[in-house]
Protein backbone atom coordinates (compact mmCIF):
# COMPACT_ATOMS: atom_id res chain seq x y z
CA UNK A 1 0.00 0.00 0.00
CA UNK A 2 2.72 2.34 0.69
CA UNK A 3 3.92 2.24 -3.07
CA UNK A 4 0.42 3.23 -3.62
CA UNK A 5 0.95 6.47 -1.79
CA UNK A 6 3.82 6.89 -2.38
CA UNK A 7 2.97 7.12 -6.61
CA UNK A 8 -0.08 9.32 -5.45
CA UNK A 9 1.83 11.78 -3.72
CA UNK A 10 4.03 11.70 -7.25
CA UNK A 11 0.89 12.04 -9.21
CA UNK A 12 -0.45 15.10 -7.06
CA UNK A 13 3.11 16.70 -7.14
CA UNK A 14 3.18 16.87 -11.14
CA UNK A 15 -0.26 17.93 -10.72
CA UNK A 16 0.80 21.18 -8.45
CA UNK A 17 3.65 21.84 -10.46
CA UNK A 18 1.30 21.71 -13.37
CA UNK A 19 -1.17 23.78 -12.08
CA UNK A 20 1.69 26.62 -11.46
CA UNK A 21 3.64 26.50 -14.17
CA UNK A 22 0.90 25.57 -16.73
CA UNK A 23 2.36 28.23 -19.19
CA UNK A 24 5.61 27.94 -18.91
CA UNK A 25 5.75 23.79 -18.73
CA UNK A 26 5.10 22.75 -22.42
CA UNK A 27 7.03 24.92 -24.36
CA UNK A 28 10.18 24.20 -22.55
CA UNK A 29 9.58 20.50 -22.35
CA UNK A 30 9.49 20.60 -26.08
CA UNK A 31 12.37 22.82 -26.66
CA UNK A 32 14.05 20.33 -24.22
CA UNK A 33 13.51 17.40 -26.80
CA UNK A 34 14.93 19.35 -29.54
CA UNK A 35 18.03 20.29 -27.81
CA UNK A 36 17.87 16.52 -26.71
CA UNK A 37 17.35 15.38 -30.87
CA UNK A 38 20.46 18.18 -31.90
CA UNK A 39 22.72 17.48 -29.60
CA UNK A 40 23.47 13.54 -30.53
CA UNK A 41 23.04 14.25 -34.12
CA UNK A 42 25.94 16.45 -34.20
CA UNK A 43 28.16 14.52 -32.24
CA UNK A 44 27.68 11.28 -34.89
CA UNK A 45 27.99 14.26 -37.80
CA UNK A 46 31.05 15.21 -36.10
CA UNK A 47 32.29 11.91 -36.28
CA UNK A 48 30.73 10.87 -39.41
CA UNK A 49 32.61 13.96 -41.67
CA UNK A 50 35.93 14.14 -39.48
CA UNK A 51 36.47 10.32 -38.71
CA UNK A 52 38.40 8.04 -41.44
CA UNK A 53 35.60 7.77 -43.82
CA UNK A 54 37.39 4.85 -46.03
CA UNK A 55 36.77 2.89 -43.75
CA UNK A 56 32.76 2.98 -42.94
CA UNK A 57 32.49 4.21 -47.03
CA UNK A 58 28.12 4.55 -47.69
CA UNK A 59 27.66 4.38 -43.75
CA UNK A 60 28.86 7.53 -43.56
CA UNK A 61 26.94 8.83 -45.67
CA UNK A 62 23.79 7.45 -44.11
CA UNK A 63 24.93 8.35 -40.74
CA UNK A 64 25.49 12.28 -42.43
CA UNK A 65 21.66 12.28 -43.46
CA UNK A 66 20.18 10.90 -40.46
CA UNK A 67 22.26 13.18 -38.29
CA UNK A 68 20.89 16.50 -40.75
CA UNK A 69 17.58 14.95 -40.52
CA UNK A 70 17.59 14.42 -36.81
CA UNK A 71 19.16 17.99 -36.36
CA UNK A 72 16.74 19.62 -38.82
CA UNK A 73 13.77 18.35 -36.45
CA UNK A 74 15.51 19.06 -33.63
CA UNK A 75 15.49 22.43 -34.28
CA UNK A 76 12.00 22.74 -35.70
CA UNK A 77 11.23 21.50 -32.23
CA UNK A 78 13.61 24.46 -30.44
CA UNK A 79 11.64 26.76 -33.07
CA UNK A 80 7.89 25.91 -33.26
CA UNK A 81 6.84 24.35 -30.20
CA UNK A 82 3.28 25.28 -30.48
CA UNK A 83 2.62 22.89 -33.01
CA UNK A 84 4.23 19.40 -30.97
CA UNK A 85 2.30 20.53 -27.91
CA UNK A 86 -0.81 20.22 -29.54
CA UNK A 87 0.07 16.46 -30.52
CA UNK A 88 1.42 16.01 -26.38
CA UNK A 89 -1.83 17.40 -25.44
CA UNK A 90 -3.81 14.43 -27.05
CA UNK A 91 -1.24 12.21 -25.47
CA UNK A 92 -2.03 13.62 -22.27
CA UNK A 93 -5.89 13.56 -22.51
CA UNK A 94 -5.70 9.71 -23.60
CA UNK A 95 -3.54 8.92 -20.37
CA UNK A 96 -5.68 10.84 -18.18
CA UNK A 97 -8.55 9.30 -19.52
CA UNK A 98 -7.08 5.91 -19.47
CA UNK A 99 -6.19 6.56 -15.94
CA UNK A 100 -9.80 7.24 -14.85
CA UNK A 101 -10.78 3.86 -17.20
CA UNK A 102 -8.62 1.88 -15.06
CA UNK A 103 -9.84 3.20 -11.27
CA UNK A 104 -13.52 2.03 -12.84
CA UNK A 105 -12.27 -0.86 -13.77
CA UNK A 106 -10.43 -1.70 -10.37
CA UNK A 107 -13.60 -0.44 -8.52
CA UNK A 108 -15.79 -2.46 -10.89
CA UNK A 109 -13.58 -5.63 -10.11
CA UNK A 110 -13.30 -4.95 -5.96
CA UNK A 111 -17.43 -5.30 -5.63
CA UNK A 112 -17.10 -8.78 -6.13
CA UNK A 113 -14.71 -9.09 -3.07
CA UNK A 114 -16.41 -6.53 -0.67
CA UNK A 115 -19.74 -5.99 -2.27
CA UNK A 116 -21.40 -2.76 -2.62
CA UNK A 117 -18.85 0.19 -3.58
CA UNK A 118 -20.59 3.52 -2.66
CA UNK A 119 -21.35 5.76 -5.71
CA UNK A 120 -19.27 9.16 -5.00
CA UNK A 121 -16.08 6.37 -5.08
CA UNK A 122 -17.35 6.51 -8.90
CA UNK A 123 -17.13 10.17 -8.95
CA UNK A 124 -13.47 10.90 -9.19
CA UNK A 125 -13.00 8.50 -12.14
CA UNK A 126 -16.20 10.22 -14.08
CA UNK A 127 -14.23 13.87 -13.80
CA UNK A 128 -10.59 12.45 -14.95
CA UNK A 129 -12.09 10.58 -17.89
CA UNK A 130 -14.53 14.17 -18.85
CA UNK A 131 -11.22 16.25 -18.12
CA UNK A 132 -9.41 13.77 -20.62
CA UNK A 133 -12.11 13.78 -23.09
CA UNK A 134 -11.93 17.79 -23.36
CA UNK A 135 -8.37 18.12 -23.37
CA UNK A 136 -8.39 15.61 -26.29
CA UNK A 137 -11.37 18.23 -27.45
CA UNK A 138 -9.73 20.90 -27.21
CA UNK A 139 -5.60 20.70 -27.84
CA UNK A 140 -5.35 23.87 -29.88
CA UNK A 141 -7.27 26.15 -27.25
CA UNK A 142 -5.78 28.06 -24.90
CA UNK A 143 -2.93 25.99 -23.50
CA UNK A 144 -3.21 27.15 -19.88
CA UNK A 145 -6.48 26.17 -19.50
CA UNK A 146 -5.51 22.10 -20.49
CA UNK A 147 -2.37 22.10 -18.30
CA UNK A 148 -4.44 23.71 -15.48
CA UNK A 149 -6.97 20.70 -16.29
CA UNK A 150 -4.25 17.98 -16.27
CA UNK A 151 -2.88 19.45 -13.20
CA UNK A 152 -6.22 19.50 -11.51
CA UNK A 153 -6.69 15.80 -12.87
CA UNK A 154 -3.29 14.65 -11.18
CA UNK A 155 -4.10 16.02 -8.14
CA UNK A 156 -7.61 14.29 -8.38
CA UNK A 157 -6.26 10.61 -9.77
CA UNK A 158 -3.46 10.65 -7.17
CA UNK A 159 -6.08 11.54 -4.28
CA UNK A 160 -8.48 9.35 -5.12
CA UNK A 161 -6.15 6.02 -5.59
CA UNK A 162 -5.31 6.79 -2.14
CA UNK A 163 -8.96 6.71 -1.07
CA UNK A 164 -9.59 4.13 -3.15
CA UNK A 165 -7.01 1.95 -2.18
CA UNK A 166 -7.72 2.52 1.68
CA UNK A 167 -11.28 2.13 1.32
CA UNK A 168 -10.66 -1.08 -0.50
CA UNK A 169 -7.94 -2.99 1.85
CA UNK A 170 -9.78 -1.37 5.09
CA UNK A 171 -13.30 -3.74 3.49
CA UNK A 172 -11.01 -6.56 2.15
CA UNK A 173 -10.73 -8.60 5.57
CA UNK A 174 -7.81 -10.87 5.06
CA UNK A 175 -8.27 -10.44 1.04
CA UNK A 176 -5.55 -9.14 -0.88
CA UNK A 177 -6.54 -7.50 -3.65
CA UNK A 178 -3.83 -6.92 -6.37
CA UNK A 179 -3.76 -3.06 -6.96
CA UNK A 180 -0.98 -2.67 -9.65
Amino acid sequence: MLHVVIRSLLTMSIGVLLIIYRDAVMPFIVQCLGVAFMIPSLFALIVSIFGNSRQHGAKSWITIVTSLGSMAFGLWLLLSPTFFIAIIMNLLGVLVVLIGLYQFFILFSSRNSIGNIPVYLYLMPFVLVVLGLFVIANPFGAIAIPFLLLGIGAVLGGLSDIINTLFISRHCNNTTIEIE
